[in-house]
């Protein structure tokens, strides 16, 4: 028995990982909440990130070409919450949602000071007819790290040891927690 999905359909595609974007410009630094971060290629390694054409993370980002994605966990949820609900342009989030920065390593940006992992990326492509409300964001990756007691080289991410956050709808969240191999075949 299935029901069809009326409204929200994109929901039939959650949970996802959320992932705190950041981005500094002109003096002015930024973090976000995003879930609709995707790989697009791995020769060159490009990620695609989609920006509500009015956001303020957007609005940073025309006026640089670079940003952080930090791969966050359950410990996160209330940060990603308070990012995710609020303006930058209303409200320093960095300061009233308590994101602790550190420097990017190989770009001029900030990072969050204690996610599992980010990823440095640089801007290729903006697509801005995707959508009336988004754009698409197409972005080099430059450098990318990751918390070693908790990704594996060959497989990615440990789930059971990441527990990365993953948004259900609105205020819920949810973590993965097993690793299943297929077998061969």
């Amino acid at each position: 028995m299935y029901t069809e999905v009326a409204s929200r359909r994109y929901r039939v595609l959650h949970p996802r990982p959320v992932y705190v974007i950041i981005v500094e410009a002109e003096g002015k630094v930024n973090a976000m909440a995003a879930s609709w971060v995707s790989p697009v290629s791995e020769e060159p390694e490009r990620i695609a990130l989609a920006l509500d054409k009015e956001s303020y993370t957007r609005e940073l980002l025309a006026k640089t070409e670079y940003f952080t994605v930090n791969v966050v966990n359950e410990r996160h949820v209330e940060l990603v919450w308070c990012v995710g609900t609020r303006s930058g342009r209303e409200t320093d989030k960095i300061s009233e949602c308590g994101v602790r920065l550190a420097p990017a390593e190989k770009i001029p940006s900030k990072r969050l000071g204690d996610a599992l992992g980010w990823i440095e990326a640089r801007v290729h492509r903006v697509i801005d007819d995707i959508a009336e409300d988004v754009d698409l964001i197409i972005a080099d990756v430059v450098a990318a790290y990751a918390r070693s007691d908790a990704y594996n080289p060959r497989y990615g991410w440990e789930l059971a040891k990441a527990k990365i956050l993953l948004h259900a709808s609105g205020r819920a969240f949810t973590t993965p927690g097993r690793l299943i191999i297929a077998k061969r075949g």
